[in-house]
């Protein structure tokens, strides 16, 4: 005998698959679909909305373009795992069409970890700290590799995030990770003094584990503002080389 699911009242008809996602929003909510978990058959969830099956169909897919949930071959439709998942690529064509936002985008990460390692200073943990420190390690193994550099400050940062311990501070910087790591990139490029970016990062560590937000927040500032002139001294030069005075 199948299980009768209890999902609420059921939706009218005349609304459509925008009440759908209505109702999703809702039973996300209400914890009644939990992150990574399996959505009902698509007879049992029509059944229970009290809708069509074309029109449960296509309120599943706006879900899906949105990032809420996720279909596997063979297996059906899944609740994401990850809330960054979702609005993310809508988001980057947001982004998209405002142009170039190279800029912006580095502003905004600023303004971003400014705020997380002054949260990450009075919340970091043993573990946080020990994460911190391999991966300066490996950034000081990694000096003079462009590649690897990048991956193991991506790494410091992402020890700093966690330690932070706001998830919605988080979800952010996951959504807009990919665009974050050309950002990260096109810096790490322009860099030719590891010596000193180690150096910044390390002051940045060393204030987190003081548990000193003041300190953290301005070792952050001093670390932004030395990427700062980097840029503008690289854009600066690029434009010489374009057009030679």
């Amino acid at each position: 005998m199948p299980v009768k699911l209890d999902l609420g009242p059921r939706i009218p008809r005349m609304t459509m698959s925008d009440e759908v996602i209505s109702r999703f929003k809702d039973l996300i909510a209400r914890r009644v679909l939990v992150p990574g978990g399996r959505l009902p058959p698509e007879r049992t969830l029509a059944e229970a909305l009290d809708v069509s099956r074309p029109t449960l169909r296509q309120g599943l897919r706006a879900l899906q373009i949105l990032g809420v949930i996720r279909s596997r071959q063979g297996s059906g439709s899944y609740l994401s795992d990850h809330p960054s998942d979702i609005l993310k690529a809508p988001l980057e064509f947001a982004l998209a069409m405002k142009g170039d936002m190279t800029g912006d985008m580095f502003e905004a990460r600023f303004a971003i970890e400014l705020k997380l390692a002054e949260l990450a200073a009075q919340r970091r943990t043993e573990t946080d700290l020990r994460e911190m420190r391999a991966a300066l390690d490996a950034m000081q193994a990694a000096m003079g590799d462009a590649e690897l550099w990048c991956k193991h400050e991506i790494r410091f940062h992402n020890a700093i995030v966690q330690a932070a311990r706001n998830s919605v501070l988080a979800t952010i910087m996951e959504m807009l990770s990919h665009l974050l790591l050309e950002s990260r990139k096109q810096t790490v490029r322009l860099l030719n003094d590891y010596s000193g970016s180690y150096r910044l990062h390390d002051n940045v560590f060393q204030a987190i584990e003081a548990g000193d937000p003041a300190r953290a927040t301005a070792a952050m500032v001093e670390h932004f503002s030395v990427l700062a002139h980097m840029r503008r001294d690289g854009n600066v030069n690029e434009a010489k080389t374009a057009h030679p005075e």
